[in-house]
């Protein structure tokens, strides 16, 4: 079993987007891709310390073989399908903590003609800063 891959104190938590040479959507958090932690993150920041504490979450729109690629994105807190808020060039949510990790479905549409679409499920789990001080550090 792999370890998720842990982000703290981050607020945005920034996701970008790549598609990898086997034409697959990955998700990368600065120079770790999600591949490589099972595609979970953790994210943990003292703002979820609070019940009404919030941290943002952005998956970044890319470029990649000379196509444009916009990220949208679903997940299910337990009352139904979410969609993320679309900025310029990103998909967001705000996340207050969470118990478990939330199964996010993220696609991917080329401008190309006619446009590809690419998809990835990643967990994500937000909790208050040392909600876990036994878990290994990376």
């Amino acid at each position: 079993m792999t370890d998720p891959l842990y982000v703290s104190e981050q607020d945005p938590v920034v996701l970008d987007g790549t598609i990898d040479a086997a034409s697959t959507l990955q998700m990368v958090h600065s120079s770790d891709s999600l591949d490589d932690y099972d595609q979970k993150l953790h994210a943990e920041h003292r703002d979820l310390n609070s019940p009404s504490g919030i941290i943002r979450c952005k998956l970044m729109d890319f470029s990649s073989g000379g196509d444009n690629w916009e990220i949208t994105a679903t997940h299910d807190p337990g009352s139904g399908s979410v969609t993320w808020s679309r900025g310029t060039d990103h998909a967001y949510y705000d996340f207050g903590p969470t118990s478990t990790e939330l199964p996010v479905e993220i696609t991917a549409t080329s401008d190309a003609s006619p446009p590809a679409t690419k998809r990835r499920t990643i967990k994500v789990k937000t909790s208050p800063l040392d909600a876990q001080p036994d878990r290994p550090r990376r």
